[in-house]
């Protein structure tokens, strides 16, 4: 206000000056004769000379003190007043400058009525000098170009009310304006401090930078992880503190930012020089001034490495035994998988040695569970110890161990190994004072000339190890047809599968699924069965396979679909409303070029709901052709069909890939459920998919539920639905009716009328 109030000093003389040269270059001004001036007007213009400055200095005390305000703004009134007396009082051309003062008040005040005040001083000061002069009481100065005659009292009167008006508008409007000025001020400022503030405080990363990655803002928290911007190295430049791959990363997603391209959420790993280690980090990045060359870039970083790291340890907790630290049963498969992909291409054979420790249960019934576990610790170790490091020992629960042996090129490398695997076994074993002896049996299938699918390479393994066990354990046994007593089976089932479906010998079976939190029953899975006129009900295992390689699965599934559909309608007609229906959905299915088509068919001819239908799919299916299920999945879910993954934790690679798929529910494999109440990693595996799942805002069901113990487990992890034995075997239509009756309605019916009598 200093500034102002010397800005305003000026301009009013140079008012003065430019009327004196430009508005009347003929008439002598007496105010620039100094020697013409009265003693009164000379000692007037010394108190202003000296007054005005004074009270005008910069000085802290002075700018602070209200009343010192007071005084400049009344020595600026009576200075106007004093300069429009001296230049002609009513006939001066200078009191517009009361309207200077009353702005600067506006300045310098806040509240409203000391501004209106102001204005009403101006005018009174006018109106009483305009008085003094009438009446004579101050002799009025007579200006060159003014006439002999004084102005008249109406003149005066007038020039009066139009200064005082105008004067008093200028006061009122200059008081809301800067009301309204120092509102939006305070909103803006209030604003940014709160942003600051945010900014500052933030747990995350902000920082701000240019192209070129040259950091010109960091918050708190990111000084704490890369230090000060103000360093004694210079400046710090994002691109020096993270490695190639980030770097490329980097200026990739900077120039998609610069571009206006959403760059969305990346993920890039931060050398802190602060903490001392690598950082995992979540960024977000955005411009401002996107119209000018020089653009600054915003980002947001999100420090997940605790979270990766958390990840990691699930992973390998879900894919290692925790008593022995060896790969489980998930991991197993996904090598398994490996190998055998390695195996096709390459044109070389592997081996799968499936191993159960004789007699394990009368070290555990003896000795007790610890030594036992210790037992099986050294056994681990000596295992790994007989095999190459190219091979994989796995521990697939209990005393069973499954072995995958690469690269072998004939049955006498196998046998090489296992001779070693028996004779170190052989060994003694000391444990906490005990000196114990284990023996192993064992079976052997080779790839690809036993088997060439991985599952059913585990299954005839297992055979091959019963068979060791019944020559009398303690030796391991190589897999050959004999064993197979199912061969000439399967011969009859493949040739009559035809005319089963021609004759309709093709039944299903429904297993209901049971809601955890409200113990009623929500949908039934279907299950198809055969019942062959010369073997009797034949369960899917043996004929699925089978139907899948003669092709005939398309044509079964088909059925499956439109008969399951059917009787869910007939159970919706007898009360049975909102019953989901599952169907299981092959690989072959999947991929055939007509499902959606079939599907969207079979929902129009028997009329029911796509919402009330539940298609059941195996990872192993899903990932054969990601890209390509994901499409169909959102052509299924699209026509409002829910999607389960069936036996999920036995797919190593699609836990990756499950955000990619239109996936409602995760169905927990049996595998894991079987032994939760006794297998730590079975129950760590379950308990991870289970929040996983939760996390995902999926459904959860478990199936092979057999027990009170198992129910009480899932029950305890909030598993959503179980389904099983333990609720029922899968039954007939008939017969599942009653089942249904008797949990969604009878259970819940007896409930109310409990509470009515209670």
């Amino acid at each position: 206000m200093v500034k102002l109030r010397w800005a305003m000093l000026a301009a009013l003389f140079c008012y003065v000056l430019l009327a004196e040269l430009f508005l009347a270059p003929d008439i002598d001004l007496p105010i620039f004769h100094i020697e013409q001036w009265s003693l009164s007007l000379k000692a007037t213009a010394i108190f202003f000379a000296v007054a005005f400055p004074l009270v005008s200095l910069p000085c802290s005390v002075w700018r602070n003190c209200r009343l010192v305000i007071y005084l400049q703004v009344l020595l600026d009134l009576l200075f106007v007043t004093a300069a429009i007396h001296w230049s002609g009082g009513v006939v001066s051309w200078l009191w517009p400058a009361y309207l200077l003062i009353s702005l600067e008040s506006a300045f310098l005040f806040e509240k409203k009525r000391e501004v209106w005040g102001i204005g009403m001083i101006g005018a009174a000061l006018y109106g009483v000098l305009l008085a003094a002069e009438q009446l004579d009481f101050i002799a009025t100065v007579r200006m060159p170009f003014m006439e002999e005659e004084s102005p008249s009292i109406l003149f005066e009167l007038l020039m009066w009310l139009w200064v005082a008006g105008v004067n008093t508008v200028v006061s009122f409007f200059g008081a809301f304006l800067m009301d309204k000025i120092r509102s939006d001020h305070q909103k803006v400022q209030q604003s940014q401090e709160a942003l600051t503030g945010f900014i500052a405080t933030a747990h995350d990363l902000i920082f701000c930078c240019r192209q070129d990655g040259t950091l010109l803002y960091l918050n708190q928290v990111g000084q704490d992880m890369i230090g000060p911007l103000e360093g004694e190295g210079g400046d710090i430049s994002l691109f020096n503190l993270t490695d190639e791959e980030g770097k490329g990363l980097l200026a990739r997603q900077f120039e998609k930012v610069t571009r206006r391209i959403d760059a969305g959420h990346f993920e890039m790993r931060l050398l802190s020089p602060a903490v001392g280690r690598i950082l995992d980090l979540e960024v977000s990045l955005s411009t401002c001034c996107n119209d000018v060359p020089d653009q600054v870039i915003w980002g947001v970083c999100h420090d997940i490495t605790e979270r990766n790291l958390a990840q990691r340890e699930l992973i390998k907790l879900a894919h290692h035994d925790v008593l022995t630290g060896l790969p489980n049963r998930i991991l197993l498969h996904d090598r398994l998988q490996q190998a055998r992909a390695f195996a096709h291409r390459m044109n070389s054979r592997f081996a799968l040695l499936f191993l159960d420790m004789d007699r394990f249960k009368i070290i555990n019934d003896t000795l007790g569970h610890a030594v036992g576990d210790d037992l099986l610790r050294m056994i681990a170790q000596r295992l790994k110890a007989c095999f190459r490091e190219t091979d994989t020992v796995a521990r697939i629960g209990g005393d069973e161990f499954v072995v995958l042996m690469l690269n072998v090129t004939d049955r006498t490398d196998i046998c090489t190994l296992n001779d070693k695997l028996l004779q170190e076994l052989a060994q003694p074993f000391m444990i906490r004072g005990h000196e114990l002896f284990v023996t192993t049996s064992g079976g052997v299938c080779t790839y690809p000339d036993d088997e060439d699918d991985v599952e059913i390479m585990m299954q005839k393994a297992d055979i091959a190890m019963y068979h060791a066990k019944a020559l009398g354990r303690n030796n391991i046994q190589f897999y050959n047809d004999g064993m197979d007593q199912n061969s000439s089976r399967r011969f009859t089932i493949a040739n009559s599968m035809r005319r089963g479906l021609d004759r309709g010998e093709f039944r299903l079976y429904y297993q209901p699924k049971l809601d955890v939190s409200s113990d009623c029953i929500v949908a039934t899975e279907a299950l198809v069965r055969w019942q062959h006129p010369e073997l009797g009900l034949l369960a899917p295992t043996e004929f699925i396979q089978l139907a899948e390689e003669s092709g005939l699965i398309v044509e079964l599934g088909e059925w499956v679909l439109r008969e399951a559909c059917r009787q869910n309608m007939v159970w919706r007609q007898e009360g049975m409303r909102g019953l989901r229906v599952a169907v299981n959905l092959s690989g072959y299915q999947l991929q055939h070029s007509r499902l959606v088509e079939t599907v969207r068919k079979v929902l129009d001819e028997t009329g029911m709901p796509g919402e009330l239908l539940e298609f059941e799919i195996t990872e192993s299916v899903i990932m054969q052709n990601p890209d390509y299920a994901v499409e169909v999945l959102n052509e299924i879910t699209n026509l409002g069909i829910h999607i389960s993954i069936d036996d999920f934790g036995t797919g190593y690679s699609s836990l990756a890939h499950l955000k990619r798929f239109s996936v409602n529910t995760l169905k927990i494999d049996k595998s894991f459920v079987r032994d939760v109440e006794n297998n730590t990693t079975d129950a760590a595996i379950a308990s991870a998919i289970i929040a996983m799942g939760s996390s995902l805002n999926l459904k959860v069901i478990a199936e092979g539920v057999e027990t009170e113990q198992q129910m009480d487990f899932l029950r305890d992890n909030n598993c959503d639905q179980v389904q099983g034995f333990l609720i029922s075997r899968p039954l007939p239509a008939d017969q599942a009716l009653k089942v249904l009756r008797q949990k969604c309605i009878g259970e819940l019916a007896q409930g109310r009328e409990a509470l009515k009598e209670r």
